[in-house]
């Protein structure tokens, strides 16, 4: 995961990067998380939105985690139904609304 820190944009503090990592590894190893590099990047990414603008709390993060992983990277959809993953450059950015 400590490869995720670079392409996230943002300098997490330890703490926060801790957080991030254990949200991930929950969510990850669920059985209907689609479970490539792209979408756990994807996940990641948005997360650390989060993080960034202070939402901080794990329990938070993966309940939100959990909303989005079952729309954006549930491995039971058809490919014919699902997207591909956006990443927080391709979606409203939450921090046009701080």
């Amino acid at each position: 995961m400590e490869r995720l820190r670079p392409s996230m944009g943002r300098d997490l503090s330890p703490k926060q990067l801790d957080t991030l990592q254990k949200v991930l590894k929950h969510i990850t190893s669920q059985p209907w998380f689609d479970n490539r590099e792209h979408c756990r990047q994807a996940l990641a990414e948005r997360l650390a939105l989060l993080i960034h603008i202070g939402i901080e709390s794990a329990a938070h993060l993966q309940i939100i985690a959990v909303s989005w992983s079952v729309d954006d990277f549930n491995r039971a959809k058809s490919k014919t139904d699902r997207a591909v993953p956006k990443s927080m450059g391709q979606i409203t950015q939450l921090r046009d609304y701080q």
